[in-house]
C-alpha cells in the first residue's frame, strides 16, 4: 500500500478534526437547546411569579385586576387569582376568560384544573400549594396573604409551545448549517494545509538536490518560527557539509602532492647514492685487484672511509627529510619569543663562525612573539644559518636580525645568479660555480642539496613566507651577498 504524502495527510487530518467539530457541535446545539430554553423560561416563571406576588400584596382590590391583565400580557402567561373569595383571571392572549377563552374560564369554575393530560385527576389538591411541568406549560399554584391580611390563592401558566416550535425549524435548518460547516471545513483545511506543507515540501526538494552535493540548494527562509528555523539549520549544516567536502578535496590535493613530491625525493636520493657508491664499489674492487694506483690501499682505504662517512651524512639527511613528511600533524605549536628562540638557534653557529674567522652580527632588539613547532621551525633556521656560515667568505659577516615580524639572515658571499634561484630548493641541486666549493671546509665538493630543500618545504607547510635573494652592500655598487628572510 503507498502511503500518502504530507500534503492529502494533513488535508484529511484537519478536514476530519473540523467536520468531527462541525458535528459535535451541531449535536450539542440539537439536543441542548431545548433544555437551555426550557431552563431559562422556568427561572423566568419563577422570578415573574415572585415579582406578581409582590405586587398582589400591596395592591387594593379595585385595581387587582388591572395588575393582573398588565402581568398577563407583558409575560404572557394564564393568572388565576382568588382574593378572599374575588376571583380575578386572564388569558396569556391579554383577555379576561370571561369575554374570550371558554375552556380557561372552565379551568377558572373549577379552581383553575390541570389539564385532561394529567394523571391527577383530583382537583382538591390545588388549594395547595403545587408546581410542575409538561412538555408544553408550566403550572404554579401558592398561598400569599395580601397586606390587608386577605388570603390570596394565585395559580400560574406559561406555555413552551416556542421551544417545539423552534425545535422543528433547527430539525428543517440543521442539514444546511451542517453541510455548509463541511464545506467551510474543507476550504480551510485546504488552505491550511498548503500554507503549512508547502515550505516542508521546498526543504524535502532542495534537500534532494543538496544530496546530489548541487552548491546552488539553498533553502527558502521565509518565516520566524521553527520551519523557518529548521531551513537555516539546514542551510547551515549543509554549507558546513561543502567546506568539509572542499577541506577534504584540498587535503587529498595536498596528500596527492605529498606523495608525489615524495616519490620524486626517494628517486631523486636513489639517484644521488648510486653514483658515489658506484665509484666507491669500483675502488674498493680495483685495490681488492691491484689494478694500477689502486695497489697503495694504504692510501686509498682512509678515502674509502670518508666516502662511507659522507654517505652516512647523507643518509641521515634523506632520513630526516623523510621523517618530516612535511605536516607536524603529531606536533603542538607554542608561543615563543623569537628574540630568546634566535638566541638558543645562534649559539652552536657563532661558533663555528669564530672558528672560521667569520663575524656574525646580530640585533635581536625589535622582538616579537609568534606560534609554531619548534623543532620544525629550528630544524628550518639551522640549515639557513648553517648554509650562511658555510659560505660567507673568509673574513666576511653573517647578519642576524629582526626587522618587525620579520626574520633576516643574510651573509656575505658570491650571489647565486638568478638562472639558479628558481632551482635552489630542489632536492640534491647543488649548482656548479665556486658558490658550493670550499677547500677549507669539510665538504669541498659543496653540500648535498637537502638544506634548503628541507627548509622550503617546513616553511611552505607552516604557512610562512620566505624570500631568499641578494643583497646589495651598504655603499657598494653591486650585490654583495645573500639575504634569507622569513616573515612571521
Amino acid at each position: 500500500m503507498k502511503r500518502l504524502k504530507l500534503f492529502p495527510k494533513t488535508f484529511l487530518y484537519v478536514f476530519s478534526l473540523m467536520a468531527t467539530i462541525s458535528l459535535i457541535s451541531h449535536a450539542l446545539f440539537y439536543f441542548m437547546m431545548p433544555i437551555v430554553y426550557t431552563s431559562q423560561k422556568e427561572a423566568k416563571f419563577l422570578d415573574t411569579q415572585e415579582l406578581l406576588i409582590e405586587a398582589l400584596k400591596n395592591t387594593p382590590p379595585d385595581r387587582m385586576e388591572s395588575t393582573v391583565s398588565r402581568f398577563a400580557i407583558q409575560y404572557q402567561m394564564g393568572i388565576f387569582v382568588d382574593r378572599d373569595g374575588t376571583i380575578y383571571d386572564l388569558m396569556v392572549d391579554g383577555t379576561s376568560a370571561a369575554d374570550g377563552d371558554r375552556s380557561l374560564q372552565e379551568t377558572v369554575d373549577s379552581y383553575w384544573s390541570v389539564p385532561n393530560d394529567s394523571q391527577d385527576t383530583d382537583l382538591s389538591y390545588l388549594q395547595n400549594d403545587f408546581y410542575f411541568q409538561t412538555d408544553s406549560q408550566f403550572y404554579s399554584g401558592t398561598h400569599f396573604d395580601a397586606a390587608d391580611g386577605s388570603p390570596c390563592y394565585l395559580v400560574l401558566l406559561a406555555t413552551l409551545q416556542p421551544v417545539s416550535e423552534a425545535k422543528e425549524a433547527v430539525i428543517v435548518f440543521l442539514p444546511f448549517t451542517l453541510l455548509l460547516s463541511l464545506l467551510l471545513a474543507a476550504i480551510f483545511a485546504l488552505l491550511y494545509s498548503r500554507k503549512i506543507t508547502r515550505p516542508l515540501s521546498e526543504i524535502s526538494d532542495m534537500t534532494a538536490r543538496m544530496k546530489a552535493l548541487d552548491p546552488s540548494a539553498v533553502c527558502r527562509v521565509g518565516t520566524q518560527d521553527e520551519i523557518g528555523e529548521l531551513s537555516g539549520n539546514v542551510n547551515a549544516l549543509y554549507q558546513s557539509l561543502l567546506t568539509t567536502i572542499d577541506d577534504l578535496q584540498e587535503e587529498n590535493a595536498r596528500v596527492s602532492e605529498a606523495e608525489a613530491a615524495k616519490v620524486d625525493f626517494l628517486r631523486a636520493a636513489s639517484h644521488e647514492l648510486k653514483t658515489p657508491v658506484t665509484a666507491l664499489q669500483g675502488m674498493l674492487d680495483n685495490m681488492i685487484m691491484g689494478i694500477g694506483r689502486y695497489r697503495d690501499w694504504e692510501t686509498y682505504l682512509p678515502v674509502c672511509r670518508d666516502m662511507v662517512r659522507k654517505f652516512g651524512v647523507m643518509i641521515q639527511e634523506i632520513l630526516d627529510a623523510s621523517k618530516l613528511n612535511f605536516s607536524f600533524g603529531q606536533e603542538r605549536s607554542e608561543e615563543v619569543s623569537m628574540r630568546a628562540f634566535l638566541e638558543r638557534v645562534l649559539s652552536p653557529y657563532i661558533l663555528i663562525a669564530r672558528s672560521k674567522d667569520i663575524q656574525v652580527v646580530t640585533d635581536l632588539s625589535a622582538d616579537f612573539s609568534a606560534s609554531f613547532p619548534t623543532s620544525a621551525m629550528e630544524k628550518a633556521l639551522s640549515n639557513i644559518l648553517a648554509n650562511a656560515v658555510k659560505y660567507t667568505k673568509p673574513f666576511g659577516k653573517v647578519g642576524v636580525y629582526l626587522d618587525g615580524r620579520a626574520v633576516v639572515i643574510e651573509n656575505e658571499c658570491e650571489p647565486i645568479p638568478s638562472n639558479v634561484l628558481p632551482h635552489i630548493f630542489e632536492p640534491f641541486y647543488r649548482p656548479d660555480f665556486s658558490r658550493s666549493r670550499n677547500l677549507n671546509s669539510e665538504n669541498p665538493d659543496g653540500g648535498n642539496g637537502l638544506g634548503l630543500y628541507i627548509t622550503a618545504k617546513i616553511l611552505n607547510t607552516l604557512s610562512y613566507p620566505f624570500s631568499f635573494e641578494p643583497f646589495d652592500s651598504l655603499g657598494g655598487e653591486g650585490p654583495s651577498g645573500m639575504r634569507f628572510t622569513v616573515f612571521f
